[in-house]
C-alpha cells in the first residue's frame, strides 16, 4: 500500500521590501504604482539609499541591519514560537552578510577594530542569535541555504520535502539580502545592471536593479484556515551551463516546471498565475518566457514583482511569494501604470483582476543553473475582487 504523503500549507507569509513591510503598505503601493528603486550613481556613492527597505527597525537597538530585519519578520509570528517547540528554520542567503564585512574590513585596515571576520560570519552569527533570542527549546536545527538566486527556492524545497516525507511537521523559512558594495560592482562589471529603473519583461529590457529584500514563510502539514495557501509541488534542478548565464536551450528550467506540475497532479492548463524569475536582463527573460510559452495557454497570465522591488537575489522566492499571496487575495495582478511592450503575449499590459486563479507558479532561476519553481494551491474560492484598480 503506498504511504499517503503529508500536505504542504502556508500558515503564515510576511516580506519587507521597498514595497513595505505590512500587508496594508504592500498594496497600497501596488496600488499605487510605487516605482522601483534605481541603481545608479547614487546608489553607488551610498549618498541616498532610498533603495533600502523601509528604515523602521529602531527597537532592535545595536543589530546589525540584516539581524534587525531577521528579528522582525520573527517577531511577528511570536504566538506561532511560543506554542511550538524545537522549530526547524530554514535560513538563507545569496550574499549573507557581505555588507557588515566591507564594513569589519575597513574597521580592520584601520586598526579600529579586532573583530573577528569569519567566527561572526552572517551565518554562524545569525543562527546564533536567533536561537538566543528566544526561549531554550523553542527554536531547533536551523538549516541554512546559499545557491545565488534560487537561495530562498531552496529552503523551501527541502523544507516542504521533509514536512511531506513526516521528518518534521512545521518549519519556519527564511530568506534575506541587504545590498553591498561588492554585490552593487560584481553585477555591474556583468554588464547586467541597468542605468533606469529596470524593466522586467519588455522588449525595452537592458538589465537589472538591485533591492533589498527580506521573507518569511510558516510550513505545516494541516492548514489553520480555509484560504491557507497550499504548496502543491516544487522541484529544484542545475543545469551547470555557465557560472552566470542561463542555458539558452532553457531545458532544465523546462523539467523543473513539470516536475513540480507533476508532483502536484496537475496540468498547466491549472495554472493560470506565473511569478516569473523575471530580471530584466535580455538574456534571462528571454529564456524563462520562451520557456513558458511552450508550456503554458494564453490563458496563464506572467508578471515579475521586480518591477516594483527590484531584484532581491536569494531572498527572492520567499519574499514574492509572499508579496504575491497579498496580491492575489487582494483580487488583482499589478502591473507598473508605465509597462509597454511586453516581449510575451501571456504578460498583461496593465494590472487585472486575478479571476480563478487556483494555481499560481513561482520561479527562481540562479547563477550557476540553480533552479527552483514552486507551485502554490491559492485555496481561494473566488478571488475576482469586487473594485476597480
Amino acid at each position: 500500500m503506498k504511504m499517503q504523503k503529508n500536505r504542504v500549507f502556508i500558515t503564515y507569509h510576511g516580506s519587507a521590501s521597498s514595497l513595505g513591510i505590512t500587508t496594508d503598505e504592500i498594496l497600497q503601493s501596488l496600488s499605487q504604482n510605487k516605482p522601483e528603486p534605481r541603481t545608479d550613481e547614487k546608489v553607488f556613492n551610498f549618498s541616498k539609499p532610498y533603495y533600502e527597505i523601509s528604515n523602521s527597525f529602531k527597537e532592535y537597538g545595536n543589530q546589525v541591519r540584516s539581524s534587525a530585519i531577521i528579528f522582525s519578520l520573527l517577531d511577528k509570528c511570536k504566538d506561532f514560537i511560543d506554542s511550538h517547540e524545537n522549530i526547524p528554520v530554514f535560513l538563507s542567503s545569496s550574499t549573507g552578510g557581505i555588507r557588515e564585512t566591507e564594513c569589519n574590513y575597513i574597521d580592520l585596515i584601520n586598526k579600529k577594530s579586532s573583530y573577528s571576520v569569519f567566527e561572526n560570519h552572517f551565518f554562524n552569527k545569525t543562527s546564533t542569535d536567533v536561537k538566543k533570542r528566544y526561549p531554550e527549546g523553542k527554536i531547533g536545527e536551523i538549516f541554512t541555504f546559499s545557491t545565488a538566486c534560487s537561495s530562498s527556492g531552496h529552503a523551501i524545497y527541502q523544507a516542504a520535502r521533509l514536512i511531506r516525507a513526516g521528518v518534521i511537521d512545521y518549519a519556519i523559512l527564511l530568506g534575506i539580502d541587504i545590498i553591498s558594495k561588492t554585490t552593487l560592482i560584481g553585477f555591474d562589471s556583468l554588464q547586467l545592471v541597468s542605468d533606469k529603473a529596470s524593466r522586467p519583461l519588455t522588449e525595452q529590457r537592458d538589465g537589472l536593479t538591485l533591492g533589498e529584500g527580506a521573507g518569511i514563510l510558516i510550513l505545516e502539514n494541516k492548514s489553520r484556515t480555509p484560504n491557507d495557501f497550499e504548496i502543491a509541488g516544487v522541484a529544484s534542478g542545475v543545469d551547470g551551463h555557465h557560472i552566470t548565464s542561463p542555458d539558452p536551450s532553457g531545458a532544465n528550467q523546462r523539467k523543473c516546471i513539470y516536475s513540480a506540475l507533476d508532483e502536484a497532479g496537475v496540468c498547466s492548463d491549472d495554472v493560470g498565475y506565473v511569478n516569473a524569475h523575471g530580471t530584466g536582463t535580455k538574456m534571462n527573460d528571454q529564456v524563462e518566457l520562451s520557456v513558458l510559452e511552450d508550456i503554458f495557454s494564453k490563458k496563464t497570465l506572467v508578471t515579475s514583482l521586480k518591477s516594483y522591488v527590484g531584484h532581491t537575489l536569494g531572498a527572492s522566492t520567499i519574499a514574492e511569494i509572499a508579496i504575491c499571496i497579498d496580491m492575489l487575495r487582494s483580487g488583482f495582478i499589478y502591473q507598473p501604470t508605465d509597462f509597454s511592450d511586453p516581449i510575451s503575449p501571456l504578460i498583461p499590459l496593465k494590472t487585472v483582476k486575478a479571476e480563478n486563479i487556483r494555481y499560481f507558479l513561482k520561479n527562481s532561476f540562479g547563477f550557476g543553473g540553480n533552479n527552483v519553481s514552486v507551485l502554490i494551491k491559492t485555496n481561494l474560492d473566488d478571488n475576482s475582487g469586487e473594485k476597480d484598480a
